[in-house]
């Protein structure tokens, strides 16, 4: 017997389970910090394959339009990054840079298969790395939920 094994989370496969990878989506909060800068949240799930770069670009420029002052991408649900979403991610925040003169991108919850991706190409320090998205609110000035705007998510 030959055991298969997801190339996304590396759990076994068996005849009964096909193997699909989880399809990626996002689910969003909106914050406002202290001095009034809007916050968006979002958490970034499944397997981010260049197949995607589509929907991500339109995530940005959304986040662009409505004028988000900070964003925090959460990587807890994140499963696989391919290097164009990687390059897409860091483009969007050394822009994001450009325009403000500070870190405007975080990054929390990486896993040790992404973190270490990002860490073999350099690319860690065009982002504020966070353990967690609680931590990087809390760098914010966010100390609770009270302080949410709103709450969207975008599925395709």
């Amino acid at each position: 017997m030959v055991a298969r094994f997801c190339p996304y989370c590396g759990e076994e496969l068996n005849k009964e389970k096909p193997f699909s990878p989880p399809e990626f989506h996002w689910e969003r909060k909106d914050y406002t910090t202290p001095d009034g800068k809007k916050v968006a949240v979002v958490e970034l799930i499944g397997a981010i394959e260049a197949r995607h770069a589509r929907k991500l670009r339109d995530l940005f420029s959304e986040l662009d339009k409505e004028r988000v002052d900070r964003v925090i991408f959460c990587m807890r649900g994140v499963t696989y990054v391919s290097s164009a979403a990687l390059g897409l991610l860091v483009s969007f925040a050394s822009d994001k840079r450009v325009r403000t003169g500070a870190h405007c991108v975080f990054l929390t919850d990486i896993s040790q298969a992404v973190g270490g991706a990002m860490s073999v190409l350099g690319i860690m320090p065009f982002f504020a790395i966070f353990p967690s998205t609680e931590s990087a609110l809390k760098s914010l000035g966010i100390e609770s939920e009270e302080s949410e705007v709103e709450d969207s998510s975008a599925a395709d």
